[in-house]
């Protein structure tokens, strides 16, 4: 049986993802997901700019409102069509997070990060904040993985 990640993970997430790419990003990736996969009454359309208006105030609305009466059914129904909505990297944030996969991949990210601040000649506060980065990231992924045995021939236990 495959766990799903709570409604508030991917509420927290679309609101992270808002943030840096705007609600219209939002809405509409969401909206074209839940459309592609049959949709149904709880979003229109995002085929006009006035579609694609109503379809982001209401996914806005929606993981917003989650955890109330109204808004918990939808937000049930549209959770599936967030988590494909979502990029690659914050879509392993919520199903995965204490995934050692998940956990390297964000350590080589900030490794690379850091690199690029030194070579890029960045101010020596923006390096050691990178590094810290970095070293924070990749401290996280070691203790996760040290928790996890692995066993030739049968994988992870």
């Amino acid at each position: 049986m495959k766990i799903s990640p709570p409604i508030d993970a991917v509420a927290a997430e679309l609101e992270r993802w808002a943030q840096v790419d705007g609600w219209k990003t939002v809405g509409l990736a969401v909206a074209e997901q839940y459309h592609a996969a049959g949709g149904g009454d709880i979003l229109p359309t995002a085929d006009s700019e006035n579609g694609l208006s109503n379809a982001t105030q209401r996914v806005k609305r929606i993981f917003r409102g989650f955890d109330g009466p109204r808004y918990a059914p939808q937000a049930e129904g549209l959770k599936s069509a967030a988590l494909a909505a979502l990029p690659t990297e914050r879509r392993a944030r919520v199903l995965r997070p204490h995934s050692p996969a998940y956990l390297v991949a964000v350590a080589t990210k900030e490794f690379v990060d850091a690199i690029n601040a030194i070579n890029l000649g960045a101010a020596p506060t923006e390096i050691l904040r990178e590094a810290d980065e970095a070293i924070s990231a990749i401290r996280i992924a070691a203790m996760t993985a040290a928790r996890v045995t692995v066993t030739p021939n049968i994988g992870i236990q």
